[in-house]
């Protein structure tokens, strides 16, 4: 068959290496471009395809990584003595793919390869419909049980073909969202372009959908804003978390035991179990027990300024406080008799004054035995159900009152136990004081501020939109004004609060309303394991670790977006189904990814380094083949615009702004 007869043909194969094969091009066929019946179509050049034909309605599709022209000897046809002219032999490596099967006159795509091609088998450009087959009708995923329809997923369009602008790439949208996520590539490569891109088109194509919360996105940069904009955004200031613009409260008592030991670093062995205790006393359960609670604290309190008042003789108030720790208990069952008998004969003598102070050793005696005694109530509940429901690590609220309380940490223990452990719950003490004074963690500080005021754990997922009909589908989480200290406590603990969320829904629906989490620059805080982590990396890296290999079967999903894909947790990566690559420079990195991409696509990474802004190298469970890709740009586009220095410095009128960062600065 000739070109005349066939324009796709370009050439046959003459030499079959397992999944490699190579092919003769046709000695007209020297253009990268060629017409046929179709339009003009890329013929021979890197990344083309080709397709073989093995009869039957079976194709073998491939994809050309390597040219080369070789010289051969042509002698001449008659038997007289003639010089060998020599002629080039032009030859072309292609790497097969897989198999298209024609069924009912529609193409599809098999990864799978049961018959290769043979020697001689002609070598042609592979035909629009057969393209669309691979690029444009993906995988379908996720099925859900018992359903019949065919519109259980979404044939989400994410750019062309690099060079191939006349065709779609698609990627299954259920197949994207509902597993790991990872875009990586060096700064200015478009990895915030392609994660606003992807997320953009993915909320359009629920045009009509109910309005709540899809998309959580940990912005540490400060550059979503733009890309999913917030009406009347606040100004940002130092040491704020903004949600869509709006100051957000991440509540210090959202903190489970682990990680309200590391925030204090407490010691294991000695600290850790005093504050854990603590920590359970401080939360108070449901308003019933959050009320009982507070009036055990306030006895405590008052017994605590007693015994200390007892110790000097010319105070002369040190018996009133009997009244304030018999009030406080009424009702709540513990018997104050005795305790107050101890007063009743001074009441009319110098007002509580000169002989309670003589009659020091019973009253402090009395003190201790009502203390053990609020303590029990506290630590015991008043019934299993309320005891279960107040933990340390229970996300219920503590009183910032509660929190500034200099003796609390003490009630967490006996009396003996803290003659024992003094020294150092005086260290603790003196921590827990710095901490709340460390303006720094004001996010962690504000929940019951007017403007960010955060009672409940329920009144925290409101202020998202979760719940009801009140959205928007992607939620911006602005963490860019946070120190590096206190990020990866603020990463940590949404991800966990997400996870814990979505854990206690009923097995027979945890795959309903799935949410996804957008970790950006997650280098920054999903490191992996080293010998001097520091607590609040580790918590961060223990928490998306979790979420990467248990959130799948609970509905939650991530995407990871960095500049170094190996300076992330494996056990994250090992975890992703689906990858984008943009331009990569650093060796460790391109290695990680060689390592885990598809055997056949490896020559394609070879590309990684040469790939222009918004271009990307795709693959994994989302797509039928790795392919290069050139990513569609988001309207509108993140805060992630490179600098033109000439264009500023040569027409810039006014000065720097130094005002500005001053207010915003805080100084």
């Amino acid at each position: 068959m000739t070109r005349v007869d066939n324009p796709r043909l370009i050439g046959h194969i003459v030499s079959v290496q397992g999944f490699r094969v190579k092919v003769e091009l046709l000695p007209e066929t020297r253009s990268a471009m060629r017409a046929t019946l179709d339009g003009v179509q890329a013929a021979i050049a890197i990344n083309a395809y080709l397709t073989f034909a093995l009869g039957a309605g079976e194709t073998v599709i491939g994809i050309i990584t390597d040219l080369e022209a070789r010289e051969t000897f042509d002698p001449g046809s008659s038997d007289d003595l003639s010089l060998e002219l020599m002629k080039p032999r032009r030859v072309a490596s292609v790497q097969l793919l897989g198999t298209i099967e024609h069924n009912d006159d529609e193409p599809s795509f098999s990864p799978g390869i049961s018959v290769l091609p043979t020697l001689d088998t002609p070598a042609e450009i592979g035909s629009p419909d057969i393209l669309r087959a691979v690029f444009e009708i993906p995988p379908r995923r996720n099925k859900p049980e018992g359903y019949d329809e065919n519109d259980f997923d979404c044939d989400l369009k994410i750019g062309f073909p690099t060079g191939q602008a006349c065709n779609v790439v698609r990627a299954s949208y259920n197949d994207l969202f509902s597993r790991p996520l990872a875009i990586v590539g060096n700064t200015g490569s478009g990895k915030s372009f392609s994660v606003s891109s992807l997320i953009q088109k993915a909320m359009k194509a629920l045009d009509g959908a109910r309005e709540e919360p899809h998309v959580f996105i940990l912005d540490i940069n400060g550059e979503y804003a733009k890309a999913f904009p917030a009406a009347e955004p606040e100004q940002r200031l130092p040491d704020r978390i903004y949600l869509n613009g709006k100051e957000f409260a991440l509540p210090l008592w959202f903190l489970n035991a682990e990680e309200i030991c590391a925030w204090l670093s407490a010691s294991e062995q000695t600290q850790e179990p005093v504050l854990k205790d603590w920590w359970a006393i401080a939360k108070g359960g449901n308003a019933t027990a959050a009320a009982s609670m507070g009036a055990f604290q306030n006895a405590m309190s008052a017994l605590d300024q007693l015994l200390t008042e007892l110790t000097r003789i010319k105070k002369k108030a040190a018996g009133s406080y009997c009244d304030a720790v018999t009030g406080h208990l009424a009702g709540t069952g513990i018997d104050t008799t005795a305790f107050t008998a101890l007063f009743a004969a001074h009441r009319s003598v110098n007002d509580y004054n000169t002989e309670v102070m003589n009659n020091q050793a019973a009253i402090a005696a009395e003190s201790e035995t009502l203390k053990d005694a609020i303590r029990a109530k506290i630590v015991g509940g008043s019934g299993a159900a309320e005891a279960g429901a107040r933990t340390a690590d229970s996300p219920l609220p503590i009183a910032r009152a509660t929190l500034t309380d200099p003796s609390l940490i003490n009630r967490a223990v006996s009396k003996e136990d803290t003659f024992r452990v003094d020294a150092h719950l005086t260290t603790l003490k003196l921590r827990l004081r710095t901490r709340l004074d460390d303006k720094r963690w004001r996010a962690f500080l504000n929940y019951e501020e007017a403007a960010t005021q955060i009672d409940t754990l329920s009144s925290w997922f409101s202020c998202f939109g979760l719940g009801t009909d009140t959205g928007p589908k992607v939620s911006v989480l602005d963490l860019s004004m946070l120190s590096n200290e206190v990020l990866p406590y603020a990463c940590a603990v949404i991800g966990r609060v997400l996870l814990e969320t979505r854990e206690r829904l009923p097995a027979t629906s945890r795959y309903k309303h799935p949410w996804v989490v957008v970790l950006e620059e997650a280098h920054n805080y999903s490191r992996p394991a080293r010998s001097d982590e520091d607590r609040g990396h580790r918590l961060a890296r223990l928490t998306y670790e979790r979420v990467a290999k248990e959130g799948r079967k609970f509905g939650l999903s991530l995407i990871i977006a960095s500049q170094r894909p190996s300076e992330i947790s494996q056990t994250i990566i090992s975890q992703c189904a689906n990858f984008i690559s943009h331009r990569l420079q650093n060796p460790d990195d391109i290695d990680h990814f060689r390592r885990i991409i598809p055997m056949q696509a490896r020559r394609l990474l070879d590309q990684v380094t040469i790939l222009a802004s918004g271009e990307a190298i795709v693959f994994g469970s989302a797509f039928h083949l790795p392919t290069r890709v050139q990513f569609d740009r988001p309207d509108p586009g993140p805060y992630s615009q490179t600098a033109a220095p000439y264009h500023e410095w040569h027409k810039e009128a006014s000065a720097f702004p130094l005002g500005e960062v001053m207010e915003a600065w805080g100084t």
